[in-house]
């Protein structure tokens, strides 16, 4: 502000931009974000998340900004334990996603550590280097605006069918594979994911689903998804670059199979569930002004 000479104009940017921001407090002020949770209760049951540490998020009930409701676009359920899809995607991160596997090459396993930083601080600086690449300045804050809306709803819906479904995550379900009835999975009672496990159930993905809403969200905005763009990690101290939306959305899911995190169906589960979320929020709230 210092910057900005005294005058009218700077007085009229401060009244303007207070009023919105007590708007906004005002309407989100009753919004279940304040809602204190009792105490989340692991499951015995096969499938069921069965995290000692598990917490519960209050996401689910949180007023969403643009959604109509939290499971407003609810993905079906992932495969049954018995069925041939859902062997396929278990093997897959068991041998991918093991803190020991020798089948991840050193590459993936820099990718899946890349997309460790926390989302918030990731979109914040990484997002921000897109809005500051334009001069206009309304562009940059509805840039800003449908990023912030779009993440905040994919989060609330992802976390929606999270506890929905409480599906168990890699590390359970490969250690006690010989509960789920399915022949073609095998228990492995000492393997662990080679990257953190979150405290919350399987499915879906958390991280795919910002990831497909941030790629719908910026496909929608500069109407077409080859944009290139480039996104740090403080984690790694590294940078990759992206020549469309479609290639963050692919990275992001091969990420959390190479960390052992989650299994195939819940990553691309969550990139659509981020994707409709974004196509949702772009077409009711930001059509560009006529």
């Amino acid at each position: 502000m210092a910057a900005l000479p005294p005058g009218a104009a700077r007085d009229k940017g401060l009244a303007l931009g207070a009023e919105v921001a007590a708007g906004m407090l005002a309407r989100r002020a009753a919004d279940g974000r304040s809602t204190v949770m009792a105490p989340y209760q692991p499951s015995k049951d096969a499938g069921k998340y069965q995290g000692a540490t598990a917490v519960m998020m209050v996401g689910p009930l949180v007023r969403p900004f643009t959604l109509a409701r939290a499971d407003q676009f609810r993905p079906g359920p992932p495969p049954a334990l018995t069925s041939a899809a859902y062997a396929k995607d278990f093997n897959e991160t068991k041998a991918m996603g093991g803190s020991a596997s020798t089948q991840r090459s050193e590459a993936q396993s820099q990718v899946a550590l890349f997309h460790t930083e926390a989302p918030g601080t990731t979109l914040t600086r990484n997002v921000g280097r897109l809005a500051r690449s334009t001069n206009n300045a309304a562009d940059a804050a509805r840039l800003i605006a449908a990023v912030y809306a779009v993440n905040a709803d994919a989060i609330i819906a992802c976390f929606d069918a999270k506890y929905h479904y409480n599906a168990w995550r890699p590390y359970t379900a490969i250690a006690l594979a010989d509960s789920d009835g399915n022949p073609d999975t095998a228990p492995d009672p000492a393997w662990r994911s080679s990257q953190f496990t979150p405290p919350h159930p399987e499915y879906p993905a958390a991280h795919s689903c910002i990831a497909g809403g941030l790629a719908t969200m910026l496909r929608s905005y500069y109407g077409t998804g080859e944009v290139a763009f480039m996104f740090d990690s403080k984690v790694t101290g590294t940078t990759h670059h992206y020549a469309n939306v479609e290639a963050l959305q692919h990275e992001s899911v091969e990420a959390r199979i190479a960390g052992g995190i989650h299994f195939r169906f819940s990553a691309v589960a969550g990139d659509k569930l981020g994707s409709d979320v974004a196509a949702w929020a772009m077409q009711k709230h930001f059509q560009p002004r006529k």
